[in-house]
C-alpha cells in the first residue's frame, strides 16, 4: 500500500505538505496541490479509513441504506446523494436493506454518518445499537423513522392530489397497482388512494404485485392477467414509475390505448416517463431538495451532536401529462 511518506520522498517534499494537500487545506498552492495529487494517482495512493477515523475521529465515509438497488428511484437518491457528499471531499457507500429483516445493518468501515431511505424499522434497530451515540443517522424518503431526525416526502397528501385529478377527469373506476398490504405500516399512497375513493363513494381496487428485480415485465405481464380476469379499470394509480412503465407495456400488448382505455399515473418523476409514445403522469417526489436537506441535518448532527430534533415534511409535485387526460392533446398536424 502506497502511503504519504513514500509520496513526499518521490517529490522531495515533507509529509505534512503531502497531508494537507490531499486534505484538501486551502493555504496548500495550487501549483503544490496540483503535483501531489498526480503523483498520488500515479503511485496509486488510496486513503486509508481505519487510520483516519483513529487519528482524527472522522473517517470521510459516509453510509447509505436503500430496500433495494434495482429501483430508478433509489438510482435517484444515491446518485444525488454522491453528488454531494464527494463534492464536500467524502465518499458514498450504498448498502440494500430489506424490509423484511430483523437484523440490524451494521458496517466494519468506520463511518461519519448514516442515510437511511423508506426504511425507519432499520433505523430504529439502529438507534437502540452502541454506535447509534456516536455515529448519527438521517432518515429520508416517504417512510421514516419517528426517532430519528427526518426528511419526510408527504406521499398522502400527494396521492389526494392524484386522486382528485383523476376523480375531476370523470374517471370512476380506479385501481391503485401497489404491493403494500392493508397491514402494512407504511402505505402513505394507499391511504390517500383510500381516502379519496371512499369520499367520493367508490369502491377501491387494488392490483397487487410482488417486489422483484424484474418489476417492470412482472408487471407487464400481471396486468394482462388481471385484466383478462377482471376487465379493465378506467385508471390506475400504481405505486411507482417503473410499475407504471411496466404496466403501460402490457397495456400496449393487449391493444388497449392509454388514456383512451385506461388512464395511467406512476409516482417518483423519473426520467423514463416523458420517453414514450404517450408520456406518462407522476407524481415526481422532491430527489434533489430532500437530498440536500438532509446532507445538511447530518453536517449539523456531526458538529453539534447535541442539537435539537431536525425533522422537516416536503410535498411531492403532480406533473400532469397525456397518460392521464380524458380529452388528451391530438398530434400536431404535418404538412405534405
Amino acid at each position: 500500500m502506497v502511503t504519504q511518506e513514500q509520496i513526499a520522498r518521490k517529490l522531495g517534499v515533507s509529509r505534512q505538505l503531502v497531508t494537507f494537500a490531499l486534505a484538501g487545506y486551502p493555504q496548500i498552492s495550487k501549483e503544490s496541490r496540483k503535483r501531489i495529487l498526480a503523483a498520488a494517482r500515479e503511485m496509486g495512493y488510496r486513503p486509508n479509513p481505519y487510520a483516519r477515523a483513529l487519528k482524527n475521529g472522522r473517517s470521510g465515509i459516509i453510509g447509505l441504506w436503500i430496500p433495494d438497488q434495482i429501483s430508478t428511484h433509489y438510482t435517484h437518491v444515491a446518485r444525488e446523494l454522491n453528488r454531494l457528499v464527494k463534492g464536500a471531499r467524502h465518499e458514498l457507500i450504498s448498502s440494500e436493506v430489506s424490509i423484511a429483516e430483523d437484523q440490524q445493518m451494521l458496517s466494519h468501515v468506520p463511518m461519519d454518518g448514516i442515510f437511511v431511505v423508506d426504511a425507519p424499522e432499520q433505523a430504529d434497530i439502529y438507534r437502540k445499537s452502541p454506535l447509534a451515540s456516536r455515529v448519527p443517522i438521517i432518515s429520508m424518503g416517504a417512510d421514516c423513522s419517528e426517532n430519528t431526525d427526518a426528511v419526510q416526502v408527504d406521499l398522502f397528501s400527494g396521492a389526494l392530489e392524484v386522486m382528485e385529478h383523476l376523480i375531476g377527469a370523470g374517471f370512476r373506476r380506479i385501481s391503485h397497482a401497489t404491493f403494500i398490504r392493508e397491514e402494512s405500516p407504511r402505505k402513505g399512497r394507499r391511504l390517500g388512494y383510500v381516502k379519496a375513493m371512499r369520499e367520493a363513494k367508490l369502491k377501491p381496487e387494488f392490483i397487487y404485485y410482488p417486489l422483484t428485480e424484474q418489476q417492470r415485465p412482472i408487471t407487464r405481464q400481471l396486468i394482462q392477467d388481471y385484466i383478462r380476469e377482471n376487465g379493465h379499470p378506467e385508471a390506475i394509480f400504481c405505486h411507482s414509475d417503473d410499475v407504471a412503465l411496466g404496466i403501460y407495456r402490457g397495456l400496449c400488448d393487449m391493444k388497449l390505448r392509454v388514456p383512451e382505455d385506461v388512464a395511467l399515473v406512476g409516482c417518483d418523476g423519473i426520467q423514463d416517463t416523458e420517453y414514450l409514445e404517450c408520456q406518462l403522469t407522476t407524481l415526481v417526489q422532491p430527489v434533489a431538495a430532500m437530498c440536500a436537506t438532509a446532507w445538511q441535518f447530518l453536517l449539523q448532527r456531526i458538529d453539534q451532536a447535541a442539537t435539537r430534533p431536525q425533522r422537516t415534511k416536503l410535498k411531492p409535485k403532480l406533473v400532469i401529462r397525456d397518460s392521464s387526460l380524458r380529452n388528451p392533446r391530438p398530434e400536431p398536424s404535418r404538412s405534405a
